[in-house]
């Protein structure tokens, strides 16, 4: 055994280095340390999580399964404006339960025809039976719009194409609802089959156009955000 001082040759069992006087025991103790300190550190581990929004918060463990690190948020809804969307979940898709809830009314009490409505009823018997289906369809769409606002809230795969179907179920819904009203109105007043038809062709080139325009546009929308819908 040598000292680590000054290098001298210390007899074995010797608790002092003769030639400096140091202590054998401090050389001893430092070693353990000098070894910890040597030793590689384990690296650490990291478990990722899918949250709503496209969130990827990460834990860091620490050696030895000790509580983890403060998380860390990945957040992809902060690399795309969401102001569409906002106006979706928040306004467009409640206006339109309140719309449906209005038209549901006419069609089981003949709202939209005032005072008029059992003299038009009797005058056009089919057309009650018209607007009463109507009616159970657009509770159907309430129904509709509720889940589909909640699903896109809460980021579920899928969400955006379920949105989309919805409003094209909204528009086919209300053409077919004036063509069936203007069949029965026809049926029993032939003369106003050409004004009828003049309003029937209005409304399939308003649904056609607003189709045109809206569902392209928000494929486009939501499939630039489709790694947000992952729930």
């Amino acid at each position: 055994m040598f000292c680590r001082f000054c290098g001298n040759e210390i007899p074995e069992g010797g608790q002092f280095c003769a030639n400096c006087g140091k202590a054998v025991e401090a050389e001893a103790a430092s070693q353990p340390d000098a070894q910890q300190a040597s030793a590689p550190q384990p690296e650490t581990q990291q478990s990722y999580n899918s949250q709503p929004g496209g969130q990827q918060p990460y834990n860091t463990y620490q050696p030895g399964g000790q509580q983890p690190y403060p998380q860390v948020q990945v957040n992809p809804v902060q690399n795309h404006p969401m102001a569409w969307f906002k106006f979706i979940i928040y306004f467009q898709l409640f206006a339109n339960m309140v719309i449906m809830v209005y038209n549901a009314l006419h069609g089981f009490l003949g709202i939209a025809y005032g005072d008029d409505a059992a003299l038009i009823y009797a005058f056009y018997p089919g057309l009650k039976a018209v607007d009463v289906i109507y009616g159970l369809i657009c509770i159907a769409l309430i129904v509709g719009a509720f889940i589909v606002r909640q699903r896109l809230a809460h980021y579920k795969k899928n969400a955006p194409m379920q949105y989309i179907l919805f409003v094209a179920a909204v528009l086919v819904m209300g053409l077919l609802h004036t063509i069936a009203g203007v069949a029965v109105i026809s049926a029993a007043v032939p003369y106003a089959a050409g004004a009828g038809m003049a309003d029937v062709a209005g409304n399939i080139l308003g649904t056609v156009i607003g189709a045109a325009i809206f569902i392209p546009v928000n494929y486009i929308y939501f499939n630039k955000r489709k790694e947000l819908f992952v729930n």
